[in-house]
């Protein structure tokens, strides 16, 4: 029987994910399908190929969308990760990831022309990738009509239309938060700030599916496409964040980030800033680099999937190595792009499991440093709500636990921002309204509560974890 359905899709670092979700807020299906990231360690550099995007969706969407009747759609994703595109859309070079370090001296001149933004002068920060574009691949940037978004990409192949929407444009450096635009400062001065394209609300609906699309997708021609956001926007939503003062929310997959949801115009200086989709809120954000991708590497190592392992909790808590995790530079609190991943205390006995421990333990102590600074600007904590890939493991989320000194909770829905994204849709089409999307999240499906005394032994290893941490003080960031 044809039900009615949103999608919901999330162009993730590791791969895409899609949604449908039914009127009731449900899974009904879903699909992931995953693409490589090159890495270039010395140069900093990360990039994608957008094709690869798309074609995991066009391999993803078909089996989601199945026979039943598609309201609306919606895209989240890794952010701000930047696109050059002609003018039908299509990609005219690589796109430049947020993880993409390099144009540390671009976001310095950014500063130095228009100082004062909530975002500060760091590459992450997206705005100083189109200056070093324009410098560094001319013969790109001379094809590109526009630089967009990575969900902008997304809606822009679905509808033929060119839109940067206000989360993703508001996570930008230069971004004038009272204008709702980019800091008049910057135009005009071979920046490239003029090859971003209109900035649109993040539940505009910007166009329609067009025929091409639909043939490629098996999307119906005709859909609306709703602009989309940043992922945290996706997995706020998700989790129900939709008023100031509500739950911490942590959104785990290659790398990691918290939100809170504060008033419009908060500005804390070290955290990460973004406009929410609700009015009259702002996400303020923490984030790691590499917490999932450091998961994955000891999987690598030990060719097999250690984060549950039975052996796991029953090992001795704390480990006894101590691994921090800024295997590509880190955001907060230390925003040093030099930083590298740290493993101190390994001897010959060392096997994977205490591995994967040690570094399931590094990334809830990186966490906890990042809730302390929250706590230390007068932000209360008093549990965690954990989503994406990374809530799959339980023993990960009872470390967090046992290091937060908090309760950790995993939602059943859970899905992380792709699911937050077919919500986004909903909203923009007047499904869903913000009390269904409290509704759907208000139902917990497992509580780990802290143990006392491991959460003193952990606060005790915390002080170890930072001297250790030091270390990473001694690598000078390189701008080039």
């Amino acid at each position: 029987m044809t039900s009615s359905i949103v999608l919901g899709i999330d162009v993730g670092t590791s791969g895409v994910k899609v949604v449908a979700t039914g009127l009731d807020g449900q899974l009904v299906r879903s699909e992931t399908a995953r693409y490589d990231t090159r890495v270039d360690v010395a140069g900093s550099g990360a990039e994608q190929d957008p094709g690869s995007w798309w074609s995991a969706i066009t391999s993803a969407t078909a089996a989601v969308v199945a026979e039943d009747r598609v309201l609306a759609v919606a895209a989240t994703s890794q952010s701000p990760t930047l696109v050059p595109v002609d003018e039908r859309g299509c990609s005219v070079g690589p796109a430049l990831t947020w993880l993409d370090r390099r144009a540390g001296a671009e976001a310095a001149e950014i500063e130095r022309t228009a100082p004062g933004h909530r975002n500060g002068p760091d590459p992450f920060f997206g705005t100083a990738k189109l200056p070093w574009l324009l410098r560094n691949r001319p013969s790109v940037a001379a094809r590109a009509r526009h630089v967009v978004s990575a969900n902008g990409y997304v809606a822009g192949l679905l509808t033929g239309r060119a839109a940067l929407d206000d989360s993703s444009a508001s996570l930008m450096q230069g971004f004038d938060e009272a204008a709702g635009a980019f800091d008049e400062r910057l135009l005009g001065r071979g920046l490239g700030i003029e090859l971003l394209p209109q900035i649109v609300a993040t539940t505009d609906v910007v166009g329609a599916v067009t025929s091409r699309a639909a043939a490629e997708t098996g999307i119906p021609e005709g859909t609306p496409v709703v602009a989309g956001g940043v992922d945290s926007v996706g997995s706020a939503l998700e989790a129900g964040v939709l008023e100031a003062g509500g739950p911490l929310v942590e959104m785990t997959g290659f790398s990691s980030a918290t939100m809170l949801a504060v008033p419009s115009g908060t500005r804390v200086p070290g955290f990460i800033h973004e406009r929410h989709c609700v009015p009259g809120l702002d996400l303020l954000i923490t984030a790691q680099v590499t917490a999932g991708a450091t998961v994955d590497w000891v999987n690598r190592l030990a060719g097999q999937d250690l984060r549950d392992s039975a052996e796991l909790l029953a090992r001795q808590r704390p480990s006894r190595l101590t691994t921090v995790p800024s295997f590509a530079g880190e955001r907060t609190p230390t925003w040093n792009a030099a930083a590298r991943g740290i493993v101190d205390g390994l001897d010959l006995n060392t096997d994977g499991v205490e591995l994967m421990l040690s570094v399931l333990e590094g990334n809830a102590m990186a966490l906890a440093d990042d809730v302390a600074e929250l706590r230390a600007r007068g932000f209360a904590v008093a549990r965690l709500l954990s989503t994406g890939g990374g809530s799959a493991s339980a023993a990960w989320l009872q470390i967090k636990s046992d290091v937060l000194g908090v309760p950790v909770q995993r939602p059943r829905v859970g899905h992380g921002a792709a699911q937050g994204a077919s919500y986004l849709a909903g909203l923009a089409v007047g499904v869903h309204d913000l009390p269904d999307l409290k509704r759907f999240a208000a139902d917990i499906e497992h509580e780990f509560a802290p143990d006392p005394e491991l959460h003193e032994r952990y606060a005790l290893r915390r002080e170890h974890f930072a001297r250790v941490r030091e270390l990473n003080r001694a690598r000078a960031s390189d701008p080039s």
